[in-house]
């Protein structure tokens, strides 16, 4: 091989490598990674994708960024553990907004992890947090929220109705506040929730028929399965009813009764679909399927027996199991077992929700 030809072919060599080498050499960005978990053919493979790269991005606001967008996951599938500490991971990056990714303060991603702590029952957390910086923001919006936060950690404590007395009186004054605009929607609809009042739910239909909140009052949009919702000592328990005319309606229980019950988030199957899934137990003996429907998940085991006196009274046969945390806490489970299709509409006529357990 002559000199001119050996020139040549290493020309060639750099002119075809050099595009791959500087491809390896590109940084990781969150839009690339987020754009790659979401080709993923499930959640769980996605999730592993992002907790993989994560320790692969090297430029500070990438990293913020995937952080917070790796949050947002979590919570949407109520993995609320998870996606605090994502957050908090986020919000402690000192850096700006990634390109092509959702911008938020570090104000905000303080509040995210927050909300995810109260959602998971843990206040002690959510009011650590409430605790730095945050509390001395600027921004009228972040008080605002940084307010119902606090308040929303006060209502964790509560173990009876009577504990929620000075928590309504709060947020009754909330709702005139001009300062606590932004955050009035939440505000009506914690009170609608706790003190089972109409009025709440109408003023929520009222002021902003779009809301989340008022989907939620119609009967048209879910709470995710939190602890924090799930675990009030309400006054009054309300559950939305939609009749066969579409009209909205407002059923009450048993006061303290929770007849919406927590669907764990912590499941071997996967998490996406959780909120749909229905599962069958082989039942011995039977040569049908037997499912069972999870009405309600107490601390105190007199709500349970309240709970399932209110549905014998409706002509249901309910009973309580027990679930101890690993906290060392044992909760009380309220279930009826559905045999034919039927009892789960049957439960609904009668002003009770459940989760296919």
């Amino acid at each position: 091989m002559t000199r001119e030809h050996r020139l040549f072919v290493f020309l060639l060599l750099i002119i075809f490598l050099s595009p791959l080498g500087a491809d390896e050499a590109r940084p990781l960005t969150a839009r690339a990674v987020a754009d790659a978990a979401a080709a993923k053919p499930n959640v769980d493979a996605s999730i592993a994708y992002i907790a993989e790269n994560l320790l692969k991005v090297s430029d500070p606001k990438e990293k913020r960024a995937l952080y917070a967008f790796f949050g947002s996951l979590q919570e949407q599938l109520a993995r609320f553990d998870d996606a605090r500490t994502s957050y908090a991971e986020a919000a402690a990056i000192s850096a700006g907004d990634a390109e092509s990714m959702p911008k938020k303060s570090s104000e905000q991603l303080v509040l995210d992890a927050v909300r995810c702590a109260l959602s998971s029952g843990d206040y002690t957390t959510a009011e650590r947090y409430l605790n730095s910086a945050v509390r001395n923001s600027n921004d009228e919006a972040i008080q605002a929220r940084v307010k119902l936060y606090a308040l929303w950690a006060d209502l964790c404590r509560a173990n009876v109705s009577a504990d929620l007395d000075e928590s309504v009186v709060m947020l009754k004054a909330y709702i005139s506040l001009k300062s606590m605009a932004s955050v009035k929607p939440a505000v009506l609809l914690t009170l609608w929730y706790l003190t089972g009042e109409p009025s709440y739910a109408a003023a929520l239909k009222k002021e902003f028929p779009a809301s989340l909140e008022t989907g939620i009052v119609k009967g048209g949009v879910q709470l995710l399965p939190a602890p924090f919702w799930y675990f009030l000592p309400r006054k009054e328990a309300v559950l939305p009813e939609i009749d066969s005319s579409g009209t909205e309606k407002i059923a009450s229980t048993e006061k303290d009764a929770v007849a919406a019950a927590v669907q764990k988030t912590e499941s071997k199957k996967n998490t996406a679909q959780m909120q749909t899934a229905q599962s069958a137990e082989a039942v011995q003996g039977r040569e049908s399927s037997l499912r069972r429907l999870q009405l309600g998940l107490f601390r105190e085991k007199a709500n349970a027996d309240r709970l399932v006196s209110a549905l014998k009274d409706k002509g249901f046969t309910a009973a309580v199991t027990t679930e101890t945390r690993a906290s060392g806490t044992t909760y009380y489970i309220v279930a009826v077992d559905e045999t034919d299709g039927s009892i789960g509409d049957k439960l609904r006529t009668a002003g009770f929700e459940f989760y296919p357990l």
